[in-house]
Parts: structure tokens; C-alpha cells; sequence
């Protein structure tokens, strides 16, 4: 019976380990990280209640959707442009033959587009930056 107690002991504290280790948040030097700025031209400053969503995503396939791989929304609530974000996506889902690019876009409080990117960002893969300012057009 003694001798069973250390082997049980041992077998629950691998688990143990084991298992927090399937938890663990990924580490910082793993993520890839794309600062964008963000703007428009209109000298308009917004109600409060809109709302800019700048993307990062996978454009590599020509006849399907982009795989959005990073999304950040903020409420701007008066804030005046230019818009920092920064995107971080894990090291792992960058395939160096794709292409990544990033967009934004800003509506108002019931979901009406604003303004929009009109223009592709290339970041990240291909000889890109790992950075990218982006001009919104106004949508009428």
C-alpha cells in the first residue's frame, strides 16, 4: 500500500503541471504585433456613440473572404483623429507566403458607415512594414 502512495502523488502532480501549462496565455515575444494610425480629412469632429473597427486579416485567396486574424473597436466619444491601434496576432498564424493587410472603418451611432478605407494596407509579409497610416475616405 506504501508504495502505491508516492507513484499516486507523482501522477497527480504531472497532471497538475501538465494542465496549467494548456492555460498559459502565449508569451509577448510569440506575437506580431501592426501599429496602425488611423484618420480622415474632414475637419469634422463626431458626435459621441460612433465607432472605428480596424482590422488585420489574411488577403491571400483572390475569390474568398479575408480571414480576419485581429479586430480592435473603439467607441471614439469625441475624440479627435488621428487613431492609434495596435493589432497583435500570434507569430504562428503568419504563413510568409500569404498576404496580410489592414483596414479601418468608422460608424456612427446606428451603424451607418461613415468613413472607410479605400485604399489596401499591406502589412507585415513580402517585404511590408509592420506598420501602416491609414486615410479614411468620408461615405455619403
Amino acid at each position: 500500500m506504501r508504495l502505491h502512495i508516492p507513484l499516486a502523488l507523482g501522477t497527480m502532480a504531472a497532471t497538475v503541471v501538465l494542465a496549467s501549462c494548456t492555460t498559459m496565455p502565449m508569451p509577448e515575444n510569440n506575437m506580431r504585433t501592426v501599429d496602425v494610425t488611423a484618420s480622415y480629412r474632414e475637419r469634422i469632429m463626431l458626435t459621441p456613440g460612433h465607432k472605428l473597427t480596424v482590422t488585420l486579416a489574411d488577403v491571400s485567396l483572390a475569390d474568398a473572404p479575408a480571414r480576419e486574424l485581429d479586430r480592435e473597436d473603439i467607441m471614439l466619444d469625441g475624440r479627435a483623429p488621428p487613431y492609434q491601434v495596435q493589432l497583435k496576432v500570434p507569430a504562428s498564424q503568419i504563413d510568409q507566403r500569404h498576404e496580410y493587410a489592414v483596414r479601418a472603418e468608422i460608424r456612427d451611432p446606428a451603424g451607418n458607415l461613415r468613413f472607410t478605407t479605400d485604399t489596401r494596407h499591406s502589412v507585415l509579409t513580402r517585404g511590408a512594414p509592420d506598420s501602416a497610416n491609414i486615410m479614411m475616405v468620408g461615405v455619403r
